[in-house]
């Protein structure tokens, strides 16, 4: 990988990791709790997948 690409993908997480607590911030607490079920059935599910091959 170049080095350009590496600092998109560095600049992309961290933007997105910034976005993300910024939105988790100002959600209610009942939205909060659904994000993060949400958030570790899609994590396992990647983890299954991954674990495929």
């Amino acid at each position: 990988m170049n080095r350009s690409m590496m600092m998109g993908l560095l600049t992309g997480s961290i933007l997105g990791a910034t976005m993300g607590m910024y939105a988790v911030r100002n959600m209610s607490s009942r939205e909060r709790k659904k994000a993060m079920k949400q958030t570790r059935k899609l994590l396992s599910r990647a983890t299954n997948v991954m674990g495929m091959f």
